[in-house]
């Protein structure tokens, strides 16, 4: 009797519990974005940036991925010139350097769960050197900044605005996918 009770118990818990992880776990990390649909737009830069082979292998990563949202945030400007398509429609190169720094700032080595966020701040180090740093708010959300930000940032921003960390994260077989509300630029 008593381990039905537990059993019961623990299903219950189970139902009431928010849902907050989403399993991809067959699919490499780009594919469960794919799948997942809110990274659309990161995928488009993902996949012009020499990223998309790394997330593809057998590493361990996490990835701070701004939803299609996200992205929108990036100045069209700086869009424009990751990517060579401008307003006007006419091509151009994209540039290929700034574009790999800003997709390794959104990638960490390493699986970092919520749950490894307990900590009032944690600092990670992005694939491009920079310091990541997650704060837990009072309010119990993480917040994503740049640890090491110097001097003015992107589009004459003094200090970039703080990326939310969503839910549901996205679980991959070489990774997780935590989801940003807004895109991480330096």
């Amino acid at each position: 009797m008593l381990l039905r009770r537990q059993i019961l118990a623990t299903a219950g818990l189970a139902l009431t519990a928010p849902t907050i992880l989403r399993a991809q776990p067959s699919a490499s990390i780009p594919d469960a974005m794919m799948a997942d649909g809110r990274f659309v737009s990161f995928m488009e830069l993902l996949e012009r940036s020499p990223a998309l082979n790394l997330l593809r292998g057998a590493g361990r990563f996490t990835v701070f991925a701004p939803t299609n949202a996200g992205v929108d945030t990036i100045p069209s400007t700086l869009r424009s010139e990751f990517t060579g398509v401008h307003n006007d429609s006419s091509p151009s190169a994209p540039d290929a350097g700034s574009l790999s720094a800003l997709v390794n700032l959104h990638i960490v080595d390493g699986v970092h769960p919520l749950a490894s966020f307990t900590a009032p701040s944690t600092i990670l180090r992005s694939r491009n050197g920079t310091g990541l740093k997650v704060e837990r708010t009072p309010q119990n959300t993480l917040h994503v900044t740049l640890a090491d930000n110097l001097g003015p940032g992107v589009g004459g921003m003094n200090r970039p605005r703080p990326a939310t960390i969503l839910t549901p994260v996205v679980m991959a077989e070489n990774g997780i996918i935590l989801p940003i509300d807004v895109a991480l630029l330096k």
